[in-house]
């Protein structure tokens, strides 16, 4: 999973588990690797979640943020089975 800033345009993305990575701006971060999402920044409207199938949602949508970051977690957790 990726997030991209949408002030920047830079596309982030960690690798592991407190592998903290943030854009060049300073606007966002992502954290977590495959293991779990932690995401933060200045402005969710400026966060765009790019989830592993190309899925793109805007981090200030919960409930479609939500809902496809179920799908992601339930999916990794069968993987690791």
């Amino acid at each position: 999973m990726k997030i991209k800033c949408l002030i920047c345009g830079d596309i982030i993305e960690s690798k592991s588990v407190h592998d903290l990575v943030a854009c060049k701006c300073e606007s966002c971060y992502i954290d977590g690797g495959n293991d779990y999402l932690h995401f933060g920044g200045e402005n969710f409207d400026k966060i765009l979640i790019i989830f592993d199938d190309e899925t793109e949602v805007l981090a200030s949508d919960q409930e479609n943020y939500k809902k496809k970051y179920e799908e992601w977690k339930n999916k990794h957790e069968s993987m690791q089975k």
